[in-house]
């Protein structure tokens, strides 16, 4: 069984408690007022000299003085640079034909049985940062929806989308090709 107080103040009571809060701040006021008149007081800026920062300025490189060579001994020759290392090209998109056989690869979030359900997931992964024109929702045969993202040229792309999705919290992420 809750207990209950009631508080009682007469006009007296409530003027004292006024007044004994306002004679508080004017003496916490005092107190600070008379700290800072005890605090020195700082130098005035005028007469102070002015502490000359460094200036870091680049010395010039070094020129080595000439070593003067007995007559005879030749000087060795100047070495030339390695000769440039030839690198992979990276690998050209399909185009034409080869582009109509590449399938788009999408990453599938979910499956669920109700649209509501569907379009809660969507909402949740365009709040992750992507755009809602990536994140679809599809019905499928069954009274299923998909939530997929993409498309993405790669299966390299797609899968690091899938495992990012995946830390995010959606266990299910996985590639899938169409």
């Amino acid at each position: 069984m809750p207990r209950y107080f009631e508080i009682i103040i007469t006009g007296r009571q409530l003027t004292a408690l006024v007044v004994g809060v306002a004679l508080a701040i004017a003496v916490a006021f005092a107190l600070g007022v008379g700290v800072r008149m005890l605090q020195p007081e700082p130098h005035d800026v005028a007469t102070v000299a002015p502490v000359p920062t460094p200036v870091w300025q680049p010395t010039p490189p070094a020129i080595p003085a000439a070593v003067p060579t007995p007559e005879g001994i030749a000087a060795p020759a100047p070495t030339a640079a390695p000769p440039p290392v030839a690198t992979e090209r990276p690998k050209a998109m399909p185009t034409g034909a080869a582009a109509a056989k590449a399938e788009p690869r999408w990453v599938q979030v979910a499956a669920l049985g109700k649209r509501g359900q569907a379009e809660g997931v969507r909402n949740r992964v365009v709040a992750l940062g992507y755009t809602p024109r990536q994140v679809l929702v599809q019905s499928v045969a069954g009274g299923k929806f998909r939530v997929r993202v993409g498309p993405f040229p790669d299966v390299e792309s797609a899968g690091r989308v899938a495992a990012r999705l995946r830390a995010e919290g959606f266990g299910g992420a996985f590639v899938v090709n169409e």
